[in-house]
């Protein structure tokens, strides 16, 4: 193969590249964000769970404190 074919060969690939690569970008971040959605239910369920106890409404500390942010 001569070097000019190469060229040609490789500028015709760049097309098929960037669908494969939207294709996989675009399934990753749909993956990602279920996967986000799982663990916001899980989360939301287990406070839910924590301040359901009727018994305990009454009590002067919170059962579910959220995060602080981190000071840089």
């Amino acid at each position: 193969m001569e070097v000019w074919q190469i060229v040609v060969i490789c500028i015709l690939m760049i097309p098929l590249f960037l669908a494969a690569n939207y294709f996989i970008v675009k399934k990753m971040a749909a993956e990602r964000r279920s996967r986000d959605d799982r663990i916001d239910r899980a989360v939301s369920e287990s406070v839910a769970a924590s301040y359901a106890d009727k018994d305990a409404r009454y009590q002067t500390w919170p059962k579910y404190k959220a995060a602080r942010k981190k000071r840089r």
